[in-house]
């Protein structure tokens, strides 16, 4: 493995359950109660789904490095769903479920709210 030092190093400084030497046993990692699988003599491909999925994705190159050397299946980003807008029907990907305008009526309905917010203020006070 090339990346073994680089991989220690993440593991030393940023993951939550390495604890450096406790009970006398050194690299220990509490998430697996015994010696973290990284710090292992043998050069097995052990791995940690804690550092793969909390950890790794810190360093984006030793990330693609560490997934092709063990052959890990990367997950495809899920598509944005597709939405119709609801003032002019146009057909847009949406970046959440809660989406209803598109980009040029997002706008266009943000002023028509603020001026009936305004409307209503000022009819209060007078």
């Amino acid at each position: 493995m090339q990346n073994k030092n680089k991989i220690k190093r993440l593991v030393k400084n940023n993951c939550a359950g390495y604890l450096g030497t406790k009970h006398g046993i050194s690299n220990y990692c509490c998430l697996q109660d015994g010696p973290c699988v990284f710090f292992a003599q043998d050069d097995g491909l052990s791995r940690c789904t804690y550092f793969e999925n909390g950890v790794l994705p810190m360093d984006e190159k030793l990330e693609r490095e560490y997934k092709s050397e063990r052959n890990v299946k990367t997950e495809p980003k899920t598509a944005q769903p597709r939405v119709n807008c609801q003032k002019c029907k146009a057909t847009f990907s949406a970046n959440s479920n809660r989406q209803k305008y598109c980009e040029k009526c997002k706008d266009k309905n943000a002023n028509e709210k603020s001026k009936l917010r305004m409307r209503q203020m000022r009819k209060k006070q007078a």
